[in-house]
């Protein structure tokens, strides 16, 4: 069973995906994608660093995209 944390990681990831946020032209404000995924900023912002470290996503600014590392797995999970 997949705890919470692991939830709201996979939420961040599939909301991105969805918009598909995969490069600096399509990236989403963090304001925004907590709105979309019902989180805090802050808390957003702390699961994004998290999967920055990973090599999940990009930052710029206040904005995030995903890596083609995240696109891969990613596609992986619905295939």
């Amino acid at each position: 069973m997949e705890s919470g944390y692991e939830s709201k990681i996979r939420s961040i990831m599939q909301v991105l995906h969805s918009l598909a946020a995969i490069d600096r032209e399509r990236a989403v404000k963090l304001e925004d994608l907590a709105r979309l995924v019902g989180m805090r900023v802050e808390e957003v912002r702390s699961i994004v660093d998290r999967l920055k470290i990973l090599g999940y996503v990009n930052t710029i600014n206040d904005s995030v995209h995903l890596t083609s590392t995240a696109i891969i797995k990613l596609s992986s999970i619905y295939c």
